[in-house]
């Protein structure tokens, strides 16, 4: 897990040195923001769902890790309003960030590292159908309402424009099938640079400054992401009739730090990109203590 703490944070200071020395124009962290948003992370998407082998039991994680993260995003919104008197973009970005976790990028990695191979199914499962699914559902009705000013049910609409939920019904559907070698080589390849692209990208965005302006609601929020969202599913799921394992995985799930991609969903729907970008380098820098707390702690409770 270590080493994959060590890449991120390398990448995201190659972004921050090009920044500094200005070899990218300023514009370059909202380009690269859609290369993954339109092509990069779709292609993650597919080549995860679409190897997994789905057991009956996996479909038992989805319900309530949805319903759960569903609720945080939505509390966590009227929290940011209410309580820390966000703005309306400030607002929506404080509710993605604390509510969907690196499930993937950080998630995979560390959960095949504490329990090995049998764990990664449900781990998939907890990032593609209740995280990723949550995201694209209810937290893009609330972005598009961000834009807006309206929240209808055609706001949901939205969700069928994504690439990213293209690629994971295209990945239901095709499940295993058969494809050509030379487009799943496509696929891999546009796949394997999200996380570096989207690394530099923050790291080009990153500065001290966001970080002291935001101290209020970046200090509540990781509080909320690291401790309370991961202590809230272990106690539902102590109570639902889930394998330990499945347990286990979705607790260590909901502990992961700050979605990278929030940065890029930031970008297109016009949040605030100062306060994502700090939420995501504070969190991820807060995990490294956190994550192997959790790990230790959730087979005692």
């Amino acid at each position: 897990m270590y080493e994959v703490l060590g890449i991120i944070f390398a990448l995201i200071g190659l972004g921050a040195l090009l920044r500094a020395v200005r070899v990218f124009p300023p514009e370059s962290a909202h380009v690269l923001n859609r290369f993954v948003f339109y092509i990069a992370f779709p292609c993650l998407v597919f080549r995860s769902l679409w190897q997994a082998d789905i057991e009956a039991a996996l479909w038992a994680i989805p319900p309530p890790a949805f319903l759960l993260i569903s609720l945080t995003f939505i509390a966590s919104y009227y929290l940011a309003k209410q309580w820390l008197s966000l703005k309306q973009e400030s607002a929506g970005s404080f509710a993605m960030c604390v509510s969907f976790g690196n499930t993937a990028f950080l998630g995979y990695p560390f959960i095949l590292a504490f329990r090995g191979e049998q764990a990664l199914p449900p781990a998939i499962f907890f990032d593609q159908m209740a995280n990723f699914l949550s995201l694209y559902s209810v937290g893009v009705a609330f972005f598009v309402y961000n834009r807006t000013g309206r929240f209808t049910f055609r706001n949901f609409r939205e969700i069928l424009k994504l690439p990213p939920f293209i690629a994971f019904l295209l990945a239901l559907v095709l499940q295993q099938a058969p494809l050509p070698s030379f487009a799943l080589t496509i696929v891999d390849s546009l796949a394997d640079t999200t996380v570096p692209v989207i690394m530099v990208a923050i790291g080009l965005s990153l500065s001290a400054k966001h970080i002291s302006r935001f101290l209020k609601p970046l200090l509540t929020g990781t509080v909320i992401k690291l401790a309370l969202l991961p202590l809230f599913f272990l106690i539902v799921v102590s109570f639902l009739p889930l394998q330990e394992l499945y347990r286990e995985v979705m607790v260590l799930q909901a502990a992961t730090p700050t979605l990278m991609i929030s940065y890029a969903l930031a970008s297109i729907y016009n949040l605030d990109l100062d306060l994502c970008s700090s939420f995501i380098f504070l969190t991820t820098v807060v995990s490294l203590v956190s994550l192997p707390l959790w790990s230790l702690l959730v087979p005692y409770m």
